[in-house]
């Protein structure tokens, strides 16, 4: 008899061979449990949400399946008889939308001037764009009150007496 066997007849124990139990707990562990980084994924997801509904501007999914009016509507909308009863903040809103979307389509910015005898100058793309600069600014300040909108758009312009 090997020292072994002469062990497990003295103490009259035997030791259970436990291999195949804990393998078993691993595979099930294995099948039950989520990769680390989907679920890393899925807190911060859960984190960005929590934080939308916190500061009041709800369920972005809800914000993206919003219609986007397109480039005729927009026109329709500021130039057509209906931009009579526009509040200011609308009409802002609405021209920086129509703005965005005829510069990505590649066409030119509005904000600039363009004519047969007009080439716009580095200076005329820098007050274009501090203008629709401007106008976002006193959108988001505004918080959806065109009085506000309308006050920090007096504010911050100048009015120049001719």
């Amino acid at each position: 008899m090997t020292d072994e066997e002469k062990k497990v007849v003295e103490t009259g124990t035997q030791v259970d061979d436990m291999t195949q139990d804990y393998l078993a707990t691993i595979k099930q562990l294995k099948e039950n449990s989520v990769d680390r980084q989907d679920y890393e994924k899925l807190v911060a997801e859960n984190k960005r949400i929590l934080g939308l509904y916190v500061d009041g501007k709800g369920d972005d999914k809800k914000q993206e399946a919003e219609v986007v009016p397109t480039i005729n509507e927009l026109r329709e909308d500021l130039f057509g008889p209906q931009s009579e009863g526009m509040s200011n903040l609308e009409y802002a809103q609405k021209s920086l939308l129509l703005r965005k979307q005829l510069m990505d389509k590649g066409e030119p910015d509005p904000f600039l001037p363009i004519g047969h005898k007009i080439l716009p100058t580095d200076e005329d793309v820098a007050t274009a764009n501090r203008v629709a600069s401007v106008l976002q600014e006193c959108i988001d300040y505004a918080e959806g009150d065109n009085a506000v909108f309308t006050n920090e758009l007096q504010r911050r312009t100048i009015d120049v007496k001719r």
